[in-house]
């Protein structure tokens, strides 16, 4: 995650073993701000500030994530809670002057069709009756038609009711948007989890959101049990396909879209340019080449001060064999219907340091694909998810 531009004071003194960060929340011109919401990103822990702007926030022995100060219209600001723990300290925020807005579309039906449902899709998914924002008419949307690109900004902090896991989520959606060209969806935001259900059938639902994902498998991979836990985790990378046009062929059919378009006459299609269409669509431009199988965590990370890295170029190829679990007699037991997972972790940069948790710094440098990619809002666990809980 990239951190939020934003100011933070460190004064007092500091107390080596405590578990709580305590301070003020003030504009920068000096003025309290009262009600802002203080919490450990993707956990239940939080508090709020009071009249005087001061604030105090057990965090409950968590040494990684990032503290969130969030207020409505105000900036949000983001700071990695390892550098915060037992100091008091002040933070800046200023009241944010103007919403972005690039040709925003005003709520339709029509606008309903065309991007909510869409929105819905790639960021809560397709369990509608159980998952749901419960403000979702204040999300905003500006759609570049030129070049096909989407758009999503929450002028509030969405809430969003998840009854299948028993969690009400305050998301604080910083970023959604779609490459409708490059067939891509990426969003990034800070959520704040409150338990709503102790049922069995939700703690059941939790268990199988669990199984498989990516908290489960970054978890695994710290505590150095990938093989223990059932993860197998290959070496791939994508290699040009030779039955896809050349970039030669791919030319003489943009000269002949351009030349059409620009001169407005009727061009032969030869039985050539037929033929470089016909490969085109058929082919995909890259095929995915497997280099290496169960590779071993040394194979790509590193450990470095009791601290993990992942380490590696190309992709990592992740496959898990998912049994789903069902209540029998009052108990959680597995079912021998298996499927199987299969995801793909891509780089955009070189070294992510992985955390206890279950989550990677600066998640959205790693491009997920595959199951791991359709892990949405409802599939979503708080970080302080413990298996059974």
């Amino acid at each position: 995650m990239r951190f939020l531009q934003f100011l933070i004071f460190f004064f007092g003194t500091l107390f080596l073993y405590s578990q709580t960060i305590s301070g003020k929340i003030q504009t920068e011109s000096g003025s309290a701000i009262s009600n802002v919401n203080v919490y450990l990103d993707g956990t239940k822990i939080s508090t709020v500030s009071i009249n005087d702007g001061s604030f105090q926030l057990d965090i409950q022995g968590q040494k990684s994530g990032n503290l969130i100060f969030q207020k409505d219209n105000y900036e949000t600001s983001i700071f990695p809670v390892d550098k915060a723990i037992g100091k008091s300290v002040k933070v800046i925020i200023n009241k944010v002057s103007e919403i972005e807005e690039v040709v925003i579309i005003p709520y339709t039906e029509q606008a309903y069709k065309d991007f909510i449902n869409y929105f819905l899709d790639q960021f809560i998914g397709l369990d509608r009756d159980d998952v749901r924002i419960k403000n979702q008419r204040t999300l905003k949307f500006s759609y570049d038609k030129k070049n096909q690109f989407l758009k999503v900004k929450a002028p509030q902090t969405l809430v969003i009711e998840n009854k299948k896991l028993g969690y009400t989520i305050q998301y604080n959606l910083l970023n959604f948007q779609a490459d409708f060209k490059a067939k891509s969806t990426s969003y990034l935001g800070t959520s704040f989890f409150k338990e709503t259900s102790f049922r069995k059938e939700v703690t059941l639902n939790r268990i199988n959101a669990y199984k498989g994902s990516m908290m489960h498998f970054l978890r695994s991979l710290y505590n150095n049990e990938l093989e223990k836990e059932g993860f197998i985790v290959n070496h791939a990378k994508r290699i040009p396909n030779p039955e896809y046009p050349s970039d030669a062929e791919l030319q003489k059919l943009n000269d002949h879209f351009a030349i059409k378009k620009t001169q407005n006459s009727t061009l032969p299609w030869t039985d050539e340019l037929e033929a470089i269409a016909q490969k085109k669509s058929k082919n995909s431009e890259f095929l995915m080449a497997i280099l290496k199988t169960k590779m071993k965590e040394s194979d790509f990370t590193k450990r470095k001060d009791g601290r993990l890295f992942l380490d590696f170029e190309d992709l990592l190829q992740v496959n898990y064999q998912k049994y789903y679990y069902k209540i029998k007699k009052g108990e959680f037991v597995k079912s021998s219907g298996v499927v199987t997972q299969s995801s793909f972790i891509h780089p955009e940069a070189m070294e992510f340091e992985i955390f206890k948790e279950g989550l990677s710094s600066e998640p959205d440098q790693l491009i997920l694909e595959g199951d791991f990619s359709r892990q949405n809002i409802s599939k979503m666990l708080p970080l302080d998810y413990q298996l059974g809980n």
